[in-house]
């Protein structure tokens, strides 16, 4: 992705928040299966764990 580190770091916690909100309730997104979501989530919390930790997000919380 190119962008500007600040529009960057926006722009991934938006993708970051919107696969985590389907990962939690499928039907935001009928097209996505949810174990494509949670994938997209860990990777994405993997590659970012800064973002995550400012999101609050965890690993624990996509599967509860």
């Amino acid at each position: 992705m190119r962008a500007r580190p600040e529009v960057m770091q926006v722009l991934l916690a938006k993708r970051m928040k919107r696969w985590y909100s389907i990962a939690r309730c499928p039907l935001l997104d009928l097209k996505c299966s949810t174990a494509r979501a949670r994938r997209n989530c860990l990777r994405l919390m993997a590659k970012y764990p800064e973002i995550a930790e400012a999101l609050k997000l965890t690993v624990v919380s996509l599967y509860t």
